[in-house]
């Protein structure tokens, strides 16, 4: 990428494709202006919307921009350069806000279109996935917008500023943010973020709100039938989600007498482990909760592997404990009923496991096998006799679960399915969410050939690593707010 020097005023800017300013800012602005102009079209660091709003008026020269709109006179210099700085990203359907947030008055023209989708970012550092689901809704003909509602103050306290006026009708807002504090979440900056429904001029427009959580923090923690005696444990998974329920309830009880018709507000995760504490606790409070089923992404993301690798054997599908049935049922009816067809057939092996302790297994048996094969739009499933000593035919092995984490538990299920299937092909690992408290050490001590994750959680690096494939979430996500009722 070139670097190069624009001109303005006879003062140069140092920057990488940053266009001129086109109106007269302060030379001693211009750095500023440079910043913004990146800050903008960041996605890894995209500018809060407070930091937009009070830059575009220094940069306009209003002096004090905290307390002071720009001068009448500026209007017509203001739109110019709204318009330069958000052109071409999703800042840009909301010029009018902007220009209301700056000081600029004036009527909304008719070319604005109502939006079809808000996304607001849930944490400080959006994540790649709101980008991708953004991306998505664009190609599907969807008007979108995306704001950064998530700053700081000086002493790095967290602060949320969301725009106070809004033009358009929003058919959905979503607020979008996992919360591993690991990878940048926090559940107290996403609560944050939901109050910002607070604001009657935002949700008189909206006509229902999603509050979409890819990785819910604190939804596997708990351990079933874990003896009294280790201790009085909070859970997590519960805990958060009494706090948003609170929050969003609250927010509900407020605008009941503030706006004709208060918008319907869900929340949702992706492929969760247990959906029993924080769907009960949503649902106690009112709210339903959702986990939304990834398996037509993976689905995709093995097929495509098996056409690259050009391999047509037969493939088993191991449901590694009973938590991971649904999920890899889901996953066997994707692959055999899914866009392409691409599967006549499989085989599921379901593992029945005997629990010491998170990770630590004291025995596992092959408790069913299941013959899958298309029948017109169904599935015909034809019970197996479980194999009793190792069967040599060529095969395809896909293990999968919710997650990757230390790798304990799927090295050992590998090892011990590949006891009864020597002569794999190819051993596939296909998870939701890429945890990894560990570090990616997991990936080479699991021992597949190859990984298929999801992106649920962002970690640098992970998609360099070879046989790890991270295939993209946003299309379920879209579907789910699209396509299911709220």
């Amino acid at each position: 990428m070139s670097v190069y020097i624009n001109l303005v005023m006879g003062v140069p800017i140092l920057g990488v494709n940053i266009p001129a300013p086109k109106v007269k800012i302060k030379p001693s602005l211009l750095e500023k202006y440079a910043n913004l102009y990146r800050g903008i079209h960041d996605r890894g660091d995209t500018v809060s919307w407070r930091t937009l709003i009070i830059t575009i008026r220094e940069l306009l020269g209003e002096e004090a921009p905290d307390f002071k709109k720009v001068d009448r006179r500026l209007y017509s210099k203001g739109r110019k350069l709204i318009k330069l700085l958000v052109s071409k990203t999703y800042f840009e359907p909301l010029i009018p806000e902007i220009e209301y947030a700056v000081g600029i008055r004036n009527p909304v023209r008719d070319s604005d279109k109502d939006l079809d989708l808000l996304l607001l970012s849930g944490r400080h550092f959006p994540e790649p996935i709101i980008w991708t689901l953004a991306d998505f809704a664009k190609t599907r003909g969807k008007n979108v917008a995306v704001i950064n509602p998530v700053g700081h103050y000086n002493d790095g306290q967290t602060r949320v500023v969301g725009p106070t006026k809004y033009f358009r009708k929003i058919k959905k807002l979503v607020i979008l943010a996992s919360t591993q504090s690991k990878c940048g979440g926090s559940i107290s900056v996403l609560a944050n973020v939901v109050r910002l429904l607070r604001n009657a001029e935002l949700t008189k427009k909206v006509e229902s709100v999603e509050v979409v959580i890819p990785m819910f923090g604190g939804s596997r923690g708990h351990k079933y039938n874990q003896g009294p005696e280790v201790g009085y444990e909070i859970r997590e998974a519960s805990f958060n989600a009494k706090i948003l329920s609170l929050v969003a309830k609250d927010i509900v009880r407020h605008l009941i007498i503030k706006i004709p018709k208060v918008p319907k507000v869900r929340f949702s995760s992706i492929d969760i482990h247990s959906d029993d504490y924080p769907a009960r606790t949503f649902n106690e409070a009112g709210f339903k909760f959702v986990s939304i089923n990834p398996s037509k992404n993976l689905a995709k993301g093995i097929i495509s592997l098996l056409n690259l690798k050009k391999i047509k054997v037969p493939l088993k599908l191991v449901a590694c404990d009973k938590g991971a049935v649904p999920r890899t049922e889901n996953l066997a009816k994707e692959l055999i009923l899914g866009d392409r067809h691409f599967l006549k057939g499989l085989q599921v092996i379901y593992i029945e496991k005997k629990r010491l302790s998170a990770g630590v297994v004291a025995s596992a048996e092959i408790a069913g096998v299941e013959e899958w094969k298309r029948d017109g739009c169904g599935i015909h499933v034809k019970k197996l006799k479980v194999p009793q000593k190792p069967i040599f035919k060529s095969c395809v092995i896909v293990y999968s679960d919710d997650m990757i984490d230390t790798g304990a538990t799927a090295e050992r299920d590998l090892k011990f399915i590949s006891g009864y299937y020597p002569n794999t092909s190819l051993k596939i690992f296909a998870a939701s969410h890429p945890v990894f408290s560990k570090g990616f050490g997991a990936v080479k001590r699991i021992g597949a050939d190859a990984y298929i994750l999801g992106n649920t959680l962002s970690w640098e690096g992970l998609s360099d690593i070879k046989g790890v494939e991270v295939v993209d979430f946003a299309e379920a996500i879209y579907k789910f707010i699209f396509t299911q009722n709220s």
